[in-house]
């Protein structure tokens, strides 16, 4: 379990946005395809199959040479030299996908999530609102700028980019999708005035007598 977990998280940030190029979306999959013609999405799944290789790098780079302008897999390898600590070659890889998929948001934020790991929270502020500039409805780019405000101690503006994230997706409030939730003081929060402006009270529950 704790394995998984330190898999799925970037120096606390969020998770790996990974890409799923010409995949269904399954039932249950965290699927969300961005408005690119090489589509990039969020999909744990797709990241996990190619773990399960004895070599994910080795089994993406054949992938790329048979396919060299696909910017989910230049993407994917990024997300395997993340989980490999090699951060520089993940750097490489994912600003070829921005490149090759420049309306795309997820290569930015996986930018973002890098250099946040590296100790770089300029370039890391700067990858996240970049992402958010090309999709300004892509959650994880809140929640990830929230993260650095939240670093720094601007713990106002990191809890209203989390309301944004989590308005536009609830379901990064919950440590099964997003592990680093869990350390995440701030949540609580931002689930009562998330609760609030969806519910508009705090009234205790009422209860029926059969009729």
């Amino acid at each position: 379990m704790h394995a998984r977990m330190k898999q799925l998280t970037v120096a606390g940030a969020v998770l790996l946005a990974t890409a799923a190029c010409g995949m269904k979306k399954q039932p249950g999959s965290l699927a969300s395809a961005a408005p690119e013609d090489s589509e990039i999405s969020v999909d744990i799944g797709a990241l996990w199959k190619e773990e399960a290789t004895k070599d994910p790098v080795t089994a993406y780079r054949v992938r790329l040479a048979g396919d060299p302008h696909n910017a989910g897999l230049h993407n994917n390898l990024g997300n395997a030299y993340v989980l490999q600590n090699q951060l520089d070659l993940a750097l490489e890889q994912f600003r070829t996908a921005a490149k090759l998929a420049p309306r795309s948001p997820v290569p930015w934020n996986n930018i973002g999530t890098t250099y946040r790991q590296m100790g770089d929270v300029r370039e890391a502020r700067g990858a996240f609102r970049k992402a958010l500039g090309l999709d300004d409805r892509y959650a994880l780019g809140y929640y990830n700028l929230g993260t650095i405000y939240d670093q720094q101690g601007d713990y106002d503006k990191a809890i209203d980019l989390y309301l944004k994230a989590m308005a536009l997706k609830p379901e990064l409030a919950d440590s099964r999708y997003n592990p680093q939730a869990v350390n995440n003081k701030h949540l609580m929060v931002v689930r009562l005035r998330h609760f609030l402006a969806e519910e508009g009270n705090l009234a205790l529950p009422l209860d029926r007598l059969p009729e």
